[in-house]
């Protein structure tokens, strides 16, 4: 099933808007059209959707929806990475080594950043949320909840989906009940979600750091290397006015606790303040390893010291040192999307609500606010059509009568 991002109310080139793949198009606000993929949020809608399985092709009706290198590098490579085609316009993306530039380097680091913390499901008794395919009952209510309640989809639209994409045997085809029944349990007349559904705030899953994480109040010194590592991280550690709380060397050849274990600590748990590496050649395999290593860890709040010596960067080139922090901002977004439904404050009502009486205060007419509602992709209080006059008129006066 192919899903096609688009920037602003505008309408797909080609026809598309009477295929049934219309109902995945994610659009962007174009207030946000010149910001980087980190601040996309339907552009992290749209590569959610592939690296859960139900987006097949994505597709950017123009150049000008990605027109920036780096953030079109970027987009392209997360979702390149999961095995999902891309195509802008009509050309199809490709990330030919012979071409060199931007996007090779991009699809590198994203490919890198899959083999060290893959998407497939963490074994049982972990903070497993959706895993591609989705095989259990579970995982697919998790999934429809987060099509409704963080996409906007109804449930009629999502049983579709799930009839279009599920390759799993079910014992009956897929319904608006059958979608129904699967988020929700009743008793005694009332409706219980079925299954545990974590939500977190749209700014929340974008934020940087670690203080926000569930152990950041613990002070852990990674180490990163040979034998002689561990030795060198405790000199280190003795020099240091507020030593660490404790020391774990991490073997990056072993299956279980190395490099993954890492990073899946420093990305879920922070309670990590430092990652020390006596000697990169013997910690890494490639250099591409050790840049996206070292930029999750920074983007993460944690402190990088290799031979004794703080890394504030990791590359010298500011656009390519761009290229790898903006790609690490887009995964650790996407890593928390796959594991909870994402509520997005500026597509609420009450968003629309206070958008609507500022540009009324200020003498735009209905109609006008209209146009900017659907340009800025807030959902109508229905979930579906687009804002007209009248839609306005009547928030509006829900507006007034709140203020009664």
């Amino acid at each position: 099933m192919d899903i096609y991002y688009t920037v602003g109310s505008e309408e797909i080139d080609g026809g598309a808007k009477n295929l049934p793949t219309r109902m995945l198009r994610r659009q962007e606000a174009i207030s946000l059209s010149q910001a980087g993929a980190i601040g996309r949020i339907a552009l992290q809608e749209a590569i959610s959707l592939a690296r859960l399985g139900v987006a097949s092709h994505l597709r950017v009706p123009h150049e000008s929806h990605l027109k920036d290198a780096v953030t079109r590098a970027v987009a392209c490579a997360e979702t390149m990475a999961v095995g999902v085609p891309v195509t802008i316009g009509k050309e199809l993306v490709t990330a030919d080594p012979e071409l060199g530039g931007l996007q090779v380097l991009a699809c590198e680091l994203a490919c890198e950043r899959h083999r060290l913390l893959p998407s497939a499901a963490p074994a049982e008794g972990e903070r497993a949320y959706i895993s591609p395919g989705w095989p259990s009952d579970q995982e697919c209510a998790r999934l429809a909840h987060k099509l409704v309640y963080e996409m906007g989809y109804s449930q009629a639209d999502v049983a579709r989906i799930f009839e279009m994409v599920d390759g799993y045997e079910r014992p009956a085809m897929w319904t608006r009940q059958g979608i129904n029944r699967i988020l929700w349990e009743e008793c005694g007349g009332e409706k219980y979600p079925r299954y545990y559904y974590r939500e977190e705030s749209g700014a929340k899953s974008r934020r940087a750091g670690r203080i926000h994480l569930p152990g950041s109040s613990f002070n852990g010194m990674a180490v990163l290397g040979d034998e002689r590592a561990e030795a060198a991280a405790k000199r280190f550690d003795t020099a240091l006015a507020e030593p660490h709380h404790f020391i774990l060397p991490v073997d990056p050849r072993h299956p279980d606790r190395g490099l993954a274990g890492l990073l899946r600590l420093v990305m879920e748990h922070g309670g990590f303040r430092t990652l020390y590496v006596s000697g990169p050649d013997a910690a890494f395999s490639t250099p591409t390893q050790r840049r996206v290593v070292y930029d999750l860890a920074l983007f993460r709040g944690v402190q990088v010291v290799e031979d004794g010596t703080r890394i504030e960067t990791v590359d010298d080139n500011p656009r390519y040192s761009r290229l790898l922090r903006e790609g690490t901002e887009l995964f650790a977004a996407l890593w928390i999307r796959n594991n909870a439904t994402i509520v997005e404050e500026s597509r609420s009502l009450a968003h629309a609500r206070k958008t609507a009486a500022e540009l009324r205060s200020q003498g735009f007419s209905l109609r006008w606010i209209a146009v900017r509602l659907n340009d800025e992709a807030i959902p109508t209080p229905s979930g579906k059509g687009a804002w007209s006059a009248s839609a306005v008129n009547k928030l509006l006066a829900s507006v007034r009568e709140a203020d009664r």
